[in-house]
């Protein structure tokens, strides 16, 4: 069993959501879905670093886009995004790629959740 099989998507913490994303953009919902997108492009970008990296043996940059990635998703209240992330930056350092390798398919399934959820989320919270 692996770290990953213990792990449920949750909903998305609204509260978080809100200290760390609305109330910074003021309250103003187009500010903030353009924050979320941003985001979530930059997650898709970090998430190609990774693979790239990997690829090539890279671990140094595979842990440093893992540790990047992993900070931002707090702010958007993606806990399980984040704790993948831990997960990639530990094993990177670790246990080599093989282990980087496993976790990526769950990353990338992450993201797209997100994807659907957190717009959503943001949307219902006018």
């Amino acid at each position: 069993m692996s770290e990953t099989d213990g792990l449920h998507r949750s909903l998305l913490n609204r509260e978080t959501i809100q200290a760390f994303v609305v109330d910074a953009c003021g309250g103003d919902l187009e500010i903030v879905l353009q924050m979320v997108d941003f985001f979530l492009n930059s997650a898709a970008g970090l998430v190609v670093e990774m693979e790239s990296n990997l690829a090539v043996g890279n671990l140094p940059v595979v842990r440093r886009a893992a540790h990047s990635l992993k900070s931002s998703s707090r702010m958007f209240s993606a806990e399980r995004l984040s704790h993948l992330c831990a997960l990639v930056e530990t094993s990177a350092e670790q246990n080599g790629g093989v282990a980087v390798a496993e976790l990526l398919p769950h990353i990338q399934a992450e993201l797209t959740w997100l994807a659907v959820a957190l717009p959503a989320t943001c949307r219902g919270m006018r």
